[in-house]
């Protein structure tokens, strides 16, 4: 009999498709498989919910919605994501004993990731796994850190105006990103589930760590792609480094903190001294799981952006 009962956090947004899916796929792997949904938001989860996933109905905040659930993966986004110290107490209250907080890139225990407002949030949630699970010997967490999804190299966040066919970015294109697919990601996190201790039993090591990029290229590197890819040659628009930190602040003091966010990250793709996944990484330990290559992730992406 399966021991995993999973409630998925945050399954509306750009991530949660993905991660249903594999949910799905491997159903049967698990007691229960459930979406928590706001009640404004069931009908989002109409395909998922005859697809077999059960939608619960309920707050976050509360205690209740987690009732039944061993395991709960978040996918929230920067601004609720400051709310998941709260999420994990109710979690922890209503029998959750495993925590897989939103993360999903770089990791934060590196030197300069500590200091990024981008993370603060994930910073603030980490220190709260770690004080929870003190208090409590059979409650774990998981860290998985992909870099970066390999769709988002794409994306107008890291710099890329579409419109325009550039790379706008702040710091030097020879530095290396690691990424993962979403699908990929998706696929790792399911079977990491699967690797959970039996609830209730008494955890000699209660943090655990999965670093699963699954490529890594320059950004120059990128750029050739996708303009292979789009049948146009994109220009890269090169700015220092500190002027992404400026604008950060700036906008940290105006009380703007979309565009700090924004800027902040920024800084960090170009700051010379990151290091968003130190090797060595995890992949080995999930030999059955055959990762797409980059052309494949951004493919999917820029078609979905015509």
């Amino acid at each position: 009999m399966p021991s995993q009962s999973i409630l998925l956090l945050g399954a509306s947004g750009w991530v949660g498709p993905y991660f249903s899916a594999e949910f799905l796929a491997q159903k049967d792997k698990f007691a229960r498989l459930a979406i928590l949904s706001d009640a404004s938001k069931v009908s989002k989860f109409e395909k998922e919910a005859a697809a077999g996933i059960e939608i619960v109905v309920g707050s976050y905040l509360e205690p209740a919605a987690f009732r039944g659930f061993t395991t709960v993966i978040s996918m929230l986004g920067n601004v609720p994501m400051k709310l998941q110290p709260q999420i994990i107490d109710a979690a922890i209250a209503g029998g959750v004993t495993h925590f897989y907080p939103s993360e999903y890139g770089s990791d934060l225990s590196q030197p300069l990731a500590l200091k990024q407002r981008y993370f603060r949030d994930k910073q603030l949630t980490r220190r709260h796994l770690e004080k929870v699970a003190n208090e409590h010997d059979t409650f774990g967490y998981t860290y998985i850190m992909n870099g970066g999804f390999a769709e988002f190299a794409a994306h107008p966040a890291f710099g890329f105006v579409k419109e325009e066919q550039k790379l706008e970015f702040w710091g030097k294109t020879s530095r290396v990103q690691p990424f993962a697919g979403v699908k990929d990601v998706a696929k790792y996190v399911v079977a990491t589930t699967l690797t959970i201790p039996e609830p209730g039993t008494v955890l000699t090591s209660q943090e655990r760590q999965f670093k699963i990029p699954t490529t890594a290229y320059t950004w120059d590197e990128i750029v050739a792609i996708i303009s292979r890819l789009e049948g146009v040659q994109y220009k890269i628009v090169h700015h220092p480094n500190e002027e992404a930190y400026a604008q950060m602040a700036k906008y940290a003091k105006e009380g703007n903190a979309e565009q700090e966010l924004a800027w902040d990250l920024k800084a960090f793709l170009g700051d010379p001294n990151a290091d968003p996944v130190p090797k060595p990484w995890d992949n080995d330990k999930f030999p059955e799981i055959n990762p797409e290559g980059l052309e494949v992730s951004l493919k999917r992406y820029l078609d979905a952006t015509k």
